[in-house]
């Protein structure tokens, strides 16, 4: 780890699997953890750098490489890759003794816990609140071609980054660590692996159930004016659906910001899920 970065690094047998996870403000009682985005070399680094030091200041934090991605094992499920992932997480948290935590989730990461709060409870991962930034309300149509065409070139991330932020704000040696994060072994493979359809139909019964309207936590969903892959209207959509449950229910906009508003915009995201969290 840099020495300037506000966090540690560390490696965690979950049920056999090695993960890696990102960490800062132990010595705080609530627990806020991270999921990143889904996207090649996605990573809790890259997803949750920015922020991760200011949400110190008040939680302790923990931003978890989801199984696939960045240093945590490449393993794909063909039968469901989202119940592998949740319980990955749950187990996650099991290890480490975290009996309740908020969540705040981005992109993949948004959908997962939306998905997961849709459940009957008790829920597998204890969540007081909810935070969902451009996740849920399905996979983004506008991703699937980057998906299909992603040769782990400069060109393609460059294709990329296009999609999660809205001004070109990175430099070279940024870029060079997210392709070099995207070819790490097993990465592609994990990732693009989501994009593989039967052509025939198959009769499985998967967990992920999308009916937010159960949901009853407390839960911001958060949306980026610019955003391709999560329009306004989407999330809109997404927050309406969890109001019908949920009596604590927010929607949040951020002009100038696309996919990752937390990236893009830290220093307002943090006083805003700072505040819903605290409430």
């Amino acid at each position: 780890m840099p020495a300037d970065e506000p966090y540690s690094e560390s490696y965690l047998d979950v049920d056999g699997v090695r993960t890696h996870y990102l960490e800062a403000g132990r010595e705080h009682d609530e627990t806020v953890l991270l999921l990143h985005s889904g996207e090649f070399g996605a990573s809790a680094a890259f997803s949750w750098g920015p922020v991760v030091g200011p949400l110190a200041e008040e939680f302790h934090v923990l931003a978890p490489d989801m199984i696939g991605y960045g240093h945590t094992e490449k393993l794909f499920s063909f039968e469901d890759q989202f119940d592998l992932r949740v319980s990955h997480v749950g187990d996650f948290l099991d290890t480490l003794c975290v009996d309740s935590t908020h969540v705040i989730g981005n992109s993949l990461g948004g959908g997962d816990v939306l998905s997961v709060l849709s459940e009957d409870p008790p829920l597998e991962w204890p969540i007081e609140r909810a935070v969902s930034v451009s996740g849920g309300g399905g996979p983004p149509e506008a991703f699937g071609d980057v998906l299909r065409e992603f040769d782990g070139s400069p060109e393609a991330m460059t294709d990329v980054l296009d999609l999660l932020y809205h001004e070109q704000w990175w430099d070279d040696a940024y870029l060079d660590r997210r392709v070099a994060a995207s070819r790490v072994p097993g990465q592609w493979q994990a990732t693009a692996a989501i994009r593989f359809d039967a052509p025939f139909e198959l009769d499985r019964t998967f967990r992920r159930v999308n009916d937010y309207e159960n949901i009853a936590t407390p839960t911001l969903v958060v949306a980026g004016v610019e955003d391709r892959l999560k329009s306004v209207e989407t999330m809109r959509s997404v927050y309406e659906a969890v109001a019908r449950g949920s009596d604590d229910a927010r929607f949040e906009v951020f002009d100038g910001c696309a996919h990752c508003s937390q990236v893009e915009r830290p220093e307002a995201f943090v006083e805003l899920v700072t505040e819903f969290l605290t409430a």
